[in-house]
């Protein structure tokens, strides 16, 4: 049984969403055309245009071709004749359909924080998701490889961040452990190479999987890493993101583990047992701490700098882990995210809800489990600092 599982009612109100557009899928079939309708509504035409470029991006990532089809209104009717619906002014479509229909997606990232994750929802609409055998394979894959590094008994997890403490790490040796990275640690082979991480994790659709240089630049150089890593590398990410990652890392095909997301919020969940994500913020809640709590109850962090006073954005990053000269077209592509998470005189809300209180509380009731969770250095995030206890130096 999975601990903080969400409230029955909650479950079942997601089961009987999914099977009424399940049902609604197969009674359109046969008046469903091959094409994407893009609702423009209001929109400008460079606006226009730029959504449809990120439906062609979209697009060249699945198996069936698909036109993509613009008018400034729809009625319901052409909603249920298009294989998928798209808005470029989040108005021109009602908000039910926009909110419950999976076929349909609020692509106007001037209003919708979340547009880059409705971009990749979409995708795996019209692909069905991550096929069933695929999906066999990767849990399978990754269960062995779990075994595999479990199999000399009880070792620490060292976890990694791409905070600016990130370049010291070349300095200290990781060996007598299992090594998992996050994110675009990727950048840099010699790092890459020194940590020899065992997983590969990352899950955010704008800045790893979306259309932008920054994410199309982290997904250029994780498959540069993970080729070079003769198979010891697994790459876990959502199975949200499966279509455009099975269709750029072919050549890594068997290294790839997409993981479903769960209907819980245990960051400490086995993942070869519950083969199912929390459904939770941050790629640390999210990723990093279920693999290593699957991997280990002695967690070890570094990387997780925080936001130091004089930070902008979310927190400062490495900058030669990261892509900072690429960060602004993720800012000009997705400025409806930034001014959600991010707010004008609040910039520190997003570290307090993914990294404060509620990181907090779970982490104490893992230690009460036996688990053990270190900060390798120090940080500006409370939650992590009162866990310092410093790495020898090797």
């Amino acid at each position: 049984m999975i601990s903080y599982s969400f409230p029955l009612h909650r479950r079942a109100l997601w089961a009987l969403r999914r099977s009424l557009n399940s049902t609604v899928d197969v009674l359109r079939r046969p008046i469903r055309r091959a094409d994407v309708l893009l609702v423009t509504g209001d929109a400008a035409p460079s606006k226009a245009r730029e959504v449809e470029a990120r439906l062609q991006f979209l697009l060249t990532h699945l198996d069936d071709h698909l036109d993509i089809r613009s008018v400034r209104t729809a009625s319901p009717f052409a909603y249920l004749r298009s294989t998928a619906v798209a808005a470029a002014d989040a108005n021109a479509i009602p908000a039910v359909a926009r909110r419950y229909v999976r076929w349909i997606a609020d692509l106007d990232y001037e209003t919708n924080p979340t547009d880059g994750w409705a971009l990749m929802d979409l995708a795996a609409a019209i692909s069905g998701g991550v096929p069933r055998r695929e999906a066999a394979t990767a849990r399978k894959t990754f269960v062995s490889h779990v075994q595999g590094l479990k199999a000399d008994g009880p070792r620490p997890v060292y976890v990694f961040g791409t905070g600016p403490s990130l370049g010291s790490a070349v300095e200290h040796s990781f060996d007598d452990g299992t090594v998992v990275v996050c994110n675009t640690i990727v950048r840099d082979p010699e790092l890459w190479h020194h940590l020899a991480p065992a997983f590969l994790t990352a899950g955010d659709a704008i800045y790893h999987f979306g259309h932008t240089p920054h994410a199309r630049a982290f997904r250029a150089d994780a498959l540069r890493r993970l080729k070079e890593s003769d198979g010891r590398t697994l790459f876990v990410y959502p199975a949200t993101f499966d279509v455009v990652v099975r269709s750029e890392f072919e050549a890594v095909e068997s290294l790839l583990v997409p993981i479903p997301w769960g209907e819980h919020t245990d960051i400490t969940v086995d993942l070869t047992k519950h083969f199912v994500l929390p459904a939770v913020g941050n790629v640390l809640n999210a990723l990093l701490l279920p693999l290593a709590c699957t991997l280990s109850q002695d967690v070890r962090l570094w990387g997780f700098d925080g936001r130091a006073p004089t930070d902008t954005g979310f927190w400062a990053n490495s900058g030669r882990h990261t892509y900072p000269e690429l960060m602004q077209s993720i800012r000009d592509s997705h400025p409806a995210f930034f001014a959600d998470r991010i707010p004008k005189g609040d910039e520190i809300r997003y570290v307090k809800e993914v990294h404060g209180d509620w990181l907090e509380t779970r982490l104490s009731e893992a230690e009460e489990r036996s688990f053990q969770f270190r900060m390798l250095h120090q940080s500006w995030t409370p939650t992590l600092q009162k866990r310092y206890a410093r790495l020898p130096r090797s």
